[in-house]
């Protein structure tokens, strides 16, 4: 049995459509809360993952939401959220399904989450989307090695981000620089202001990961000529799908198979170059570096 639901991204710039949507007995369907990260806002979130949320909604028969209970085929009022706001509303079992950074990965699958299940990738190579801290400065400054920046300020993210922040603390003093001792981290808020603040020349440095680096180019934001590279880290697992603890296997099971069969958006194509789908993780192989920075990151604490 199906019935038809009336699919409403006039938001998005999509017209109305009469979408088929398979029916439960009663015509209910399982509720999906989601819940996404500040990356972007609200409507350029929709605009990328709006899609995977639609297709989720007719293929996996399930009704997703926002936390005011408005279904997201009919609405583009997507919440985001802080890192801490998005990892409460995952262990409050108010979201059931986010996207996350991969710093917060470790901190949530200790708090007796389960381990994401998906991430961007490609489907013929079976590869899966990863990025590289790196160590940016503008193209026509002094600074060629990362040593050049010792007694220099260089722009970090957030507190909690990993490319941004956890990732530089534990990696950084391999090349020369020790967080607050040989330099000043000054935070920004976000990688697009650290680029943005480097180009700008509001900071000397700043450290980054590759991927917004690089939509940021795509998009025009800034030029990628006008910066240089001056250090990059091994690959570390981007952005992944998390479902919470507390969603029923049945869901869960309805869900991966749905998103693994998913084919990624013309708009989303762009901005993630080289990925189609989103493929299944493995939690020990994929965090292996997020792994490596989060046990540093726990020891320097433990030290204090």
């Amino acid at each position: 049995m199906t019935v038809k639901a009336t699919v409403c991204l006039a938001l998005l710039g999509i017209a109305c459509v009469a979408s088929p949507v398979a029916a439960q007995s009663g015509g209910a369907r399982d509720k999906l809360v989601v819940a996404m990260p500040k990356t972007y806002d609200k409507s350029e979130t929709m605009g990328l993952w709006g899609d995977y949320l639609l297709h989720l909604a007719r293929c996996a028969n399930v009704d997703i939401q926002n936390q005011l209970g408005e279904s997201l085929d009919r609405s583009a009022n997507v919440d985001i959220f802080s890192e801490k706001e998005l990892v409460e509303s995952l262990l409050s079992g108010k979201a059931q399904l986010a996207q996350v950074n991969p710093g917060l990965v470790p901190r949530l699958v200790a708090a007796g989450q389960p381990a994401p299940f998906a991430v961007p990738g490609n489907k013929a190579s079976n590869k899966p989307n990863s990025y590289h801290l790196i160590l940016i400065t503008r193209v026509d400054s002094p600074y060629r090695t990362p040593k050049d920046l010792v007694g220099k300020k260089i722009a970090h993210t957030t507190p909690t981000s990993n490319s941004g922040n956890l990732a530089p603390r534990a990696l950084f003093p391999a090349i020369g620089l020790e967080p607050e001792k040989n330099y000043e981290v000054v935070f920004s808020n976000g990688h697009e202001r650290s680029v943005s603040g480097v180009m700008y020349g509001f900071y000397p440095a700043a450290a980054v990961a590759s991927d917004l680096y690089g939509r940021m180019v795509v998009k025009g934001d800034v030029k990628g000529s006008s910066l240089r590279t001056l250090w990059e880290s091994p690959p570390f697992m981007t952005e992944t799908w998390t479902m919470g603890k507390d969603v029923s296997p049945d869901v869960q099971a309805r869900v991966k198979r749905c998103s693994y069969n998913y084919n990624f958006s013309p708009r989303l194509r762009t901005l993630l170059p080289g990925n189609d789908t989103l493929l299944p993780v493995n939690y020990e192989r994929d965090f292996a570096t997020v792994l490596e920075v989060h046990r540093k990151t726990e020891q320097a604490r433990a030290s204090k």
